[in-house]
């Protein structure tokens, strides 16, 4: 299975979700191998849907994974231009975005933290980390958020504030445009305000527009304020 999912990774996806769901529609019999010519009219568009629904999905997966990358490179970008040190989520190190690797850019290790060891390895799942540079001392945390439940990212950096905070750092969510009423919504939920952790959010579109002016002129982590906004 993983060895097709690399052979046709452009049709399905970087992970093996696609695939799987392919397998699982193709194990349910709700899609068809092999020739059609047996297949009524009405089976036949049913089949026809079923196969442009998977490709959309897939599609949609693509699209989302490609903004994903591109915010986090962007939150590295800014990071390293502003002196900090920079490092990717554990699982996209090797990720680049319009040719531009994240290895270029991100530390190589992760700071040593003392940390109980999942603490330290849910901590190393966080999109971007800056730190000031040759410590060990988070400046900045940001979750990209895409499809899936704001509420995760949220938790992700509560949790981080508990385990690191020395009160230098900040806390950021960085949300699709069309999905800023629901990270409103979630951030003003009585058990996230009741923790006194301050997590403001960017949008997409302000992150991607701002990013080489934030290069240029930024002089610390607090020109980030110019584009996030609170709750």
């Amino acid at each position: 299975m993983i060895d097709t999912n690399n052979q046709y990774r452009s049709e399905l996806s970087s992970d093996l979700g696609a695939i799987a769901g392919l397998l699982f529609e193709i194990g349910t019999q709700k899609l068809i191998l092999g020739t059609d010519a047996y297949l009524s009219e009405p089976e036949r568009k049913k089949l026809e849907k079923l196969i442009e629904k998977r490709q959309e999905s897939v599609q949609q997966e693509k699209d989302e994974e490609n903004l994903h990358t591109e915010m986090q490179y962007h939150l590295l970008k800014i990071g390293s231009a502003l002196g900090y040190d920079v490092i990717a989520a554990s699982n996209d190190r090797s990720k680049s975005h319009c040719g531009n690797s994240f290895s270029f850019v991100s530390l190589q290790q992760f700071p040593d933290i003392r940390l109980e060891k999942d603490t330290l390895n849910t901590v190393k799942l966080i999109d971007v980390l800056w730190f000031q540079k040759g410590t060990n001392n988070v400046i900045a945390a940001f979750e990209v958020e895409k499809s899936t439940s704001i509420y995760s990212g949220i938790l992700r950096l509560t949790d981080l504030s508990y385990t690191i905070a020395d009160g230098d750092e900040v806390f950021y969510l960085i949300v699709p445009d069309k999905r800023e009423k629901d990270v409103c919504l979630q951030l003003s939920r009585p058990a996230i305000k009741q923790n006194n952790v301050i997590i403001k959010y960017i949008l997409f579109s302000e992150l991607r527009s701002h990013c080489d002016a934030l290069c240029k002129f930024g002089e610390s982590h607090h020109i980030m304020e110019k584009i996030a906004k609170a709750v």
